[in-house]
């Protein structure tokens, strides 16, 4: 029979060992314990935009029901949009007369390719910090009339988004969008009609841009493949980290189908040559205000031209 000094050595053997076991990790519990530094909201401000202005000519006159390349350059903000959109004029906070495009005009009278409007920014829904615009792209036929009018709403963040209580809804409505430079508004991204959605987008996104620049281990799984399986040629994490809001093109579910988490595919660099456009698919929660993004999965296209 061991003596009892023996059992007692061996009962605590084998409770150093069951008690190993059992505060062997539990990676499930890895997110509940995790705590997120917010980020600066102003880091993902939407920014103002300026374009260049010119003095009209003496004799100008704009032709009632046609739109020439002399009106982008000469005609006033209040003239030129009441001109295109009537009544909806007295939204219209800024006009966007594509300077970049001056270039390919030959002449005054060539008819304007396409004109971007935007509404005045606007609190809409309980979405605190982002505020609401409404986007009008016009086009135009080959003698200068309208072809067709698209609107789409945008949003932008205009105050502390990742506030989650005690927040002044008054202080919200009453002044922070109201007192939004209407130049704002060219910088707004994207989405649907619901300001929820949006709300998450741009919080999910502004979490998963925050952390891919500080150093250490991402809290989430980030993956990237371009088009046609191979790998990306861009470092991914340091794409993510420099990438804003104001960046995006559009907004879709496309890689999205039967996800359990809030999911988003945003598209952004559409306009550039080289390994673009991206398409950026971001799935994470904001359940009961507590925001957690899971998995960042980027694939990459290439443009020659």
């Amino acid at each position: 029979m061991p003596k009892p000094t023996a059992v007692s050595f061996l009962l605590l053997v084998l409770g150093a060992f069951t008690s190993g076991c059992d505060k062997a990790p539990d990676h499930s519990m890895a997110y509940k314990e995790y705590r997120y530094e917010e980020p600066n909201w102003k880091k993902f401000r939407s920014v103002p935009f300026k374009q260049r202005t010119v003095e009209a000519p003496a004799g100008y006159q704009p032709v009632e029901g046609r739109f020439v390349f002399a009106d982008l350059k000469y005609e006033s903000d209040q003239s030129l949009s009441k001109r295109l959109v009537g009544a909806l004029s007295t939204r219209i906070g800024l006009v966007d007369r594509h300077v970049d495009r001056w270039q390919y005009y030959s002449a005054d009278d060539d008819p304007i390719q396409h004109i971007t409007l935007f509404a005045r920014p606007e609190p809409w829904g309980s979405a605190f910090g982002l505020c609401r615009s409404e986007k009008y792209e016009i086009s135009f036929n080959d003698d200068g009339t309208i072809s067709s009018v698209d609107v789409s709403p945008r949003y932008g963040v205009e105050g502390p988004i990742f506030q989650k209580d005690n927040f002044d809804w008054e202080d919200f409505r009453g002044r922070m969008c109201d007192e939004v430079p209407a130049n704002h508004t060219r910088s707004y991204f994207p989405g649907s009609d619901s300001v929820l959605d949006a709300q998450d987008l741009a919080i999910l996104l502004s979490l998963a841009i925050d952390e891919a620049g500080r150093d250490g281990i991402l809290p989430y799984g980030l993956s990237c493949a371009t088009y046609d399986d191979r790998k990306c040629l861009d470092d991914s994490r340091t794409f993510l980290s420099g990438l804003r809001l104001h960046e995006i093109n559009s907004v879709s579910s496309k890689y999205c189908t039967g996800d359990a988490y809030d999911c988003f595919t945003v598209t952004v660099r559409e306009d550039r040559l080289g390994p673009n456009p991206k398409h950026i698919t971001i799935r994470g929660t904001s359940h009961m205000n507590e925001w957690h993004v899971q998995s960042i999965s980027i694939v990459e296209g290439f443009t020659m031209s």
